[in-house]
């Protein structure tokens, strides 16, 4: 039996009025679990703290030494790569009509008789990552090049687009700023790069967060980066 858990602890305190010896018994088992539960509490809570200060790695260490599951986490999980929704747009979500889509049960019920015809899963809503490629650490980190076209440009990439895409459009806007219109776009390897002119969209740590927006035929994406986040050895990398 496991004397370690609180309702053990209360079970004790039952067992110890049996025992001859029952109060001596009972206070010393808490005692010992006190402690255990102390020292428990403060090893989680400085675990805890270094799992916080090891979250801005990229800070702390030469890129050099970067381990393999940092750099993941840098491109997957950092202030400079989000998680965003795919947001359908209006008639496109899970179960919209879709008239292209033949009714293969001759019924007047479509797929099922709860159905209209041809009611489908158009664009399911799911997640993909979106990430400032261009900022120093992700270059540190992946040694990526971009096209000479995407020179002296704010480079974001947007990882596993949902296949139907059809055309698409990019804006990013600068807390209070009028919004900019990505310059070009790059697809490849599953990833889909926008560049955003630096000229037409200076930022600085006053600008507090910029939006990035994706809008496409049957979907859109939106995602929110924080400056403030977005240091790197002192300076503001993106």
């Amino acid at each position: 039996m496991n004397w370690e858990t609180k309702d053990n602890c209360i079970e004790w305190h039952r067992i110890a009025a049996y025992l001859p010896s029952g109060g001596w018994a009972f206070n010393r088992v808490m005692t010992i679990n006190r402690r255990r539960w102390f020292y428990a509490a403060t090893g989680a809570f400085f675990a805890a703290a270094d799992l916080s200060g090891a979250s801005d790695f990229w800070n702390k260490k030469n890129s050099s030494a970067w381990t393999t599951d940092e750099i993941l986490q840098l491109a997957k999980n950092s202030p400079w790569a989000k998680t965003a929704r795919v947001l359908p747009n209006p008639g496109r979500d899970r179960g919209s009509f879709d008239p292209t889509v033949p009714d293969l049960t001759g019924g007047a019920g479509g797929r099922s008789g709860n159905n209209k015809l041809g009611e489908v899963a158009v664009i399911p809503v799911t997640e993909v990552t979106v990430v400032w490629e261009s900022a120093q650490p992700l270059l540190d980190a992946l040694k990526k090049a971009f096209p000479a076209d995407f020179a002296n440009h704010y480079v974001i990439g947007v990882n596993d687009l949902p296949t139907a895409a059809g055309s698409m459009s990019a804006r990013l806007q600068a807390h209070g700023k009028d919004s900019v219109e990505a310059g070009d776009l790059l697809a490849k390897r599953g990833v889909v790069l926008f560049a955003f002119s630096k000229e037409l969209l200076p930022l600085s740590m006053a600008d507090k967060e910029v939006l990035f927006t994706l809008e496409a035929n049957q979907y859109s994406i939106k995602t929110r980066f924080e400056l403030k986040e977005m240091m790197y050895r002192g300076k503001l990398a993106v």
